[in-house]
């Protein structure tokens, strides 16, 4: 036997399949060759990572005890089988080919495989798969040492949902009336984090952060010594829930009234360390509070607005009930127009012209009323829709990424949730559709989070109304494209090369977390895509999405 465990190297195979065997054979050998056999065996077979030999065609010669642990298959069920037992037919036909293209030319093989157990369960199999020589170097073996690493996938994919989440909050955050914060529960109570809209009262993160600026400074003075003490006293006792009413001064010397909503967070002995909480502008309400009996309507309305801001999240719910009703008995009504039209026409010739409701002619009124109640119903399947594509945005996704996707509709969903913000920032947004567009796999709801990040980039790139942003969908060969455009100001050559890296942003003093493309980009790796930036500094950025199209055999 040749040096099969240093340099993987056998004269004959029966040498390699009968290993066990040889241990009986060396009976009468030397004890320190037969003892270190022995050891090499125990190795194998008791290694904690699944082991598996092959013959060079692909046939299962041997496996170690946490093969058959793993994969619920006895020694005797898969022996002279082929590795493709364990298959589970998620995995591409080309990632196979690669394999075998590379383990036969003499390479080693590393990656990962969704495989099957007997059982029937799918698990994550990272492997390395490595040729074996004779001393005229031709291939004998393939041994594949493999790991479950399940686990670790749904860790990692857990983590990746985590950041997801955390861009979609900070997104949905920044275009809330509420102000985001946390700070130090010490003397100073200095600011460790403030959202981007503190600029509603002027202000900017980066005045808070280098500057040195606390929210203590910015309470009204003749409120900040009540403040202070209240603030004291419920750090003192360790109250984690409390709200204080107070006023503030905003940049330009203007008096507001907030409500403060906080929490503390506690540390060892229940100690407050910091306090956290949101800051919401109601001086709409003071005023309507303190305005005499006759302007109670105002103080409703400002009532009404503050819930709005606080039950964001359950307003699309409350919308599609009464719309429902509108789309449902729109049709009904029409019917009922239209059986009772020949009635009024045939009144109408006798009589004369005469009033229907609130002193409108039927003459004028009879051509019109189908455009009315085509409005209608128009403009309530459009409410639907938003309110859809809302829910649908906000919904926790778990269908992974086998969805066959319309790049059309991702584009038009993200364009309708960024909508407000788009307006704020150009007159000049331009949208392409693809007219027909192939269908790629994938998963729609990531996809529209890639395109809102994006988009929102494209907007804060924006330094005049004038400027232009421009998104176009088409199709080539078997590759979809998004691309992105803006006139805004442009990347310089050492921001571009760091643009997807984590953490890293130009905009950490005006909250920025630098995840936003990092993430990006990893959800276009998940689709198999790719995502590229050209810019230049002062000259605009041009994003180009790319990702591969559905093939006939695929469906």
């Amino acid at each position: 036997m040749g040096n099969f465990w240093g340099k993987n190297i056998v004269e004959s195979q029966s040498e390699l399949e009968l290993l066990k065997e040889k241990v009986q054979k060396l009976e009468n050998d030397n004890m320190e060759t037969k003892e270190i056999l022995k050891l090499k065996i125990a190795a194998l077979e008791f290694s904690p990572n699944s082991i598996l030999i092959t013959d060079s065609s692909g046939n299962i010669i041997w496996t170690n005890k946490a093969f058959t642990e793993l994969t619920g298959y006895s020694l005797d069920e898969i022996i002279d089988k082929k590795p493709n037992i364990l298959k589970s037919g998620k995995v591409e036909k080309k990632v196979y080919e690669k394999l075998w293209k590379t383990i036969l030319s003499g390479k080693v093989w590393e990656g990962t495989l969704l495989n099957k157990k007997k059982d029937g369960s799918y698990y994550e199999d990272k492997q390395k798969i490595t040729p074996v020589f004779n001393s005229r170097n031709e291939i004998l073996y393939f041994i594949a040492t493999k790991q479950d690493v399940t686990n670790q996938k749904k860790a990692d994919d857990a983590l990746n949902d985590t950041y997801i989440k955390y861009e979609e909050l900070s997104y949905i955050f920044n275009q809330s009336p509420a102000i985001g914060f946390l700070w130090v529960a010490d003397k100073k109570k200095s600011v460790e984090f403030i959202t981007d809209n503190i600029k509603q009262f002027g202000y900017t993160p980066e005045d808070f952060y280098s500057k040195g600026l606390t929210l203590i400074d910015i309470i009204y003075e003749k409120d900040k010594k009540k403040v202070k003490r209240e603030l004291n006293k419920i750090i003192q006792e360790g109250l984690e829930r409390f709200k204080q009413h107070y006023r503030i001064v905003n940049k330009k010397g203007e008096i507001r009234w907030v409500d403060s909503h906080l929490f503390a967070r506690l540390g060892e002995n229940d100690a407050v360390t910091h306090v956290q909480g949101v800051l919401l502008d109601v001086t709409d309400k003071k005023i309507a509070e303190e305005e005499s009996k006759s302007q109670t309507e105002q103080l409703m309305q400002a009532d009404k607005m503050i819930a709005l801001g606080t039950l964001v999240s359950g307003i699309a719910h409350e919308i599609n009930n009464p719309n429902n009703f509108v789309i449902l008995n729109i049709p009904l009504i029409e019917k009922v127009w239209f059986s009772i039209l020949p009635i009024l026409e045939e009144y109408y010739n006798t009589h004369g012209d005469f009033n229907v409701g609130n002193k409108l002619k039927f003459s004028k009124i009879k051509d019109s009323m189908p455009l009315l109640l085509g409005g209608i119903f128009e403009g309530s399947q459009r409410i639907k829709n938003i309110v859809k594509d809302l829910k649908s945005f906000a919904r926790k996704d778990t269908s992974g990424y086998n969805q066959e996707v319309n790049l059309n509709e991702v584009v038009q969903t993200s364009v309708t949730l960024t909508a407000n913000l788009v307006s704020k920032s150009t007159d000049r947004f331009n949208v392409k559709y693809a007219k027909k567009l192939p269908i790629i796999k994938g998963n729609k709801q990531k996809l529209e989070q890639v395109l809102i990040n994006l988009i929102e980039n494209s907007c804060q790139a924006l330094t005049d109304r004038k400027q232009k942003v421009q998104i176009e969908v088409s199709s080539e060969k078997e590759c979809a494209y998004i691309k992105i455009t803006d006139e805004g100001i442009g990347m310089k050559p050492s921001t571009l090369r760091k643009i997807t890296d984590p953490f890293f942003t130009t905009k950490r003093n005006s909250g920025g977390t630098g995840l936003g493309l990092s993430i990006s980009s990893k959800i276009v790796d998940l689709h198999k895509g790719t995502m590229k930036f050209i810019s230049e500094f002062g000259n605009g950025t041009k994003v180009i999405l790319k990702l591969p199209t559905v093939t006939e055999n695929e469906n």
